[in-house]
């Protein structure tokens, strides 16, 4: 139980921050242009008894704003880094001290980025994929949204014109989804009850997608909830048409 809690708590939570990598880590490979930013990948591979490692996150070598460009790539590579180490933490706890206990499978860390391009917005994600034992793997997904221009990371409701109630476009839009296929959804007060200021998204062509973690608002079965709502309901409002 208490191996099971520790777990648990790391996937979900990741704590603490290093800046130190891993053994195995391959220097940038395979670039991609992406409107107007050079997107590198940076891979990291290791593999022992008990864990194995395969991850590939980007690096942007591109914007205009070099500055802030420095900043997102040391977000994107703390997070990999204090989820890596945490990771190998337990692993070693448990499976490589003296009495040489391995497990059944070894621990596997993925982590895998899919790009979004948008016009003027700089739109991916990363999902880190962990198991450690129990039931189920668990998947962490992370998005950035990036004004090509100025660099800046953008929030939802940097999307839109001043005062306007996106909000309430997007809630009912998602509730409309929900009632195609509501079995798979938590019900009442476990489940969907509306955006928040920092809801996690990213854009796909001409959709806004609004996505919820693992159990947020539904079972482990549905995985990771994703909602498409089209930009053309929000009008002149959004405004990186």
């Amino acid at each position: 139980m208490k191996l099971l809690n520790r777990c648990v708590s790391i996937l979900i939570i990741l704590i603490a921050i290093t800046n130190t990598c891993p053994q195995g880590v391959l220097i940038n490979l395979n670039s991609q242009f992406v409107e107007s930013s050079l997107v590198v990948d940076k891979i990291i591979k290791e593999k022992n008894d008990y864990l194995t490692i395969d991850v590939k996150i980007p690096q942007i070598n591109g914007l205009n704003n070099k500055e802030a460009e420095k900043v997102i790539n040391n977000k994107i590579l703390d997070f990999t880094n204090m989820w890596i180490k945490d990771a190998k933490e337990i692993a070693q706890e448990y499976y490589g001290g003296p009495n040489n206990v391995y497990p059944i499978f070894p621990y596997q860390l993925i982590a895998k980025y899919t790009m979004k391009s948008q016009n003027k917005i700089l739109s991916f994600y990363i999902d880190y994929y962990q198991y450690t034992g129990g039931a189920h793997e668990i998947t962490n997904r992370v998005s950035y949204n990036i004004d090509i221009n100025t660099g800046r990371e953008l929030l939802l409701n940097d999307l839109f014109v001043d005062e306007y109630e996106y909000e309430k476009v997007i809630n009912n839009e998602i509730k409309k989804q929900i009632a195609k296929n509501p079995d798979i959804y938590f019900p009442g007060k476990d489940g969907f009850n509306g955006i928040n200021k920092n809801q996690q998204y990213f854009i796909d062509g001409n959709n806004l997608v609004v996505y919820f973690g693992l159990y947020e608002i539904a079972p482990y079965v549905t995985g990771i909830p994703e909602f498409k709502i089209p930009i053309k309901l929000f009008g002149e409002s959004f405004k990186y048409i």
